[in-house]
């Protein structure tokens, strides 16, 4: 047996977000320990520098690999984007982020190669999926549509509410007019199922923040709504799958029985942390622990 098996696997995102990735983790993994750091006092990451999210991303590491973690999960789309070469050369344990895993997933599952993707303001004007689908497919073709609102919809608990319809419905559906699908005064996609059957219309959809799944309900219904058929490819489950795979071929895997344990730090004010978390996961942090990184 691979003495690193019983180690636990460090997973960090600069807040609450990656909370829907470390829930995927323990579906796929649940016999495996984790340590989650949500680097709240230095949230966002997405409109600070390169530079400044290569430091804070590899401060974040240090702390988990300080505590013999045997993985690291990025958990965060901006630091995947621009720190995730620069931890790989700097630990000498398997680091995930969570762009290529999705995109690997989203280029395998796509009929049509006509790929869209929801995030972030800044993780959309990165660019940074549409290079990755670019790597793994240069046929592909990508369409981007920020949805800054989301975000917040989650993090004030307003999931399951008429205004998070509105907003998400709003959000698909200027998406979907942004590729011509739709013209203003449309209700649905006209003759959506004759141009899917030609394969000239986009049939899958990354969830690029790691906060979109817990809209997912909501995203389906919009999508649902306007006629569109997509399959909906998610951070989290992806890159649970990914380190599934490595762990597996690294003889890595923990071998109990019993389901593994999960500890929780911040670098601010635990209860907000834990108040927020309630959305993401079906059971919320708890004995979550302050810590400061420089």
């Amino acid at each position: 047996m691979n003495r690193a098996s019983e180690k636990a696997i460090g997973v960090f995102d600069s807040g609450v977000g990656g909370l829907t990735v470390l829930e995927a983790l323990r579906q796929t993994l649940p016999h495996e320990d984790f340590v989650y750091l949500g680097d709240t006092a230095r949230v966002p990451y997405g409109n600070r520098t390169p530079q400044t999210i290569v430091r804070y991303a590899t401060s974040c590491a240090r702390q988990l690999v300080e505590r013999d973690v045997k993985a690291l999960v990025i958990a965060c789309n901006t630091a995947s984007a621009h720190a995730l070469s620069a931890l790989r050369s700097t630990f000498h344990i398997p680091v995930f982020g969570v762009i290529e895993p999705v995109s690997q997933m989203a280029v395998d599952v796509s009929q049509s190669g006509i790929i869209g993707v929801i995030g972030t303001r800044a993780t959309i004007a990165s660019d940074c999926y549409r290079r990755a689908i670019a790597n793994l497919s240069p046929t592909a073709r990508v369409y981007a549509q920020p949805c800054p609102l989301f975000v917040p919809l989650v993090e004030e608990g307003w999931v399951d509410t008429l205004p998070a319809r509105i907003i998400v419905k709003t959000y698909i559906g200027e998406f979907l007019k942004s590729m011509n699908l739709m013209q203003e005064g449309d209700f649905c996609v006209k003759n959506y199922s004759e141009k899917k059957k030609e394969n000239g219309i986009i049939d899958t959809l990354i969830l690029g923040c790691t906060h979109y799944p817990v809209l997912r309900d909501a995203i389906d219904m919009a999508l649902n709504d306007y006629g569109v058929e997509v399959t909906l490819c998610d951070c989290g489950v992806a890159t649970a799958r990914a380190l599934e795979c490595a762990l597996r071929e690294g003889e890595m895997m923990h071998t109990r029985r019993e389901l593994g344990s999960t500890s929780y730090l911040v670098t601010d004010d635990p209860e907000l942390f834990t108040s927020i978390g309630r959305s993401f996961m079906k059971q919320p942090p708890v004995n979550v622990e302050h810590i400061d990184i420089l």
